[in-house]
């Protein structure tokens, strides 16, 4: 698995928000300038941290992606690497 940094996690929640707290995939992959494949990582890691909910072709913020984006840098930052690992 390709390892995900966690501004790419908070960033993709912060743009979810932004939208209304959904967005289709193709659109953010062409927002964010990202092929599917190198968004698929981020997703992925968003989605296994209970931060995002995917549905067919869109994207949801959740309650704990909320939640995560109160969080400090620092522990969001643990909470991936964490993640990561487990999932390696």
């Amino acid at each position: 698995m390709e390892e995900v940094d966690a501004d790419s996690v908070l960033g993709l929640l912060k743009i979810l928000v932004n939208y209304g707290g959904r967005a289709n995939i193709g659109e953010l992959a062409r927002t964010w300038h990202l092929t599917l494949d190198e968004l698929y990582h981020v997703l992925n890691t968003a989605e296994n941290l209970g931060a995002v909910k995917i549905e067919k072709n869109t994207i949801l913020i959740t309650r704990r992606g909320l939640d995560i984006l109160r969080m400090k840098f620092g522990d969001l930052h643990h909470l991936v690497k964490l993640k990561a690992d487990e999932l390696t």
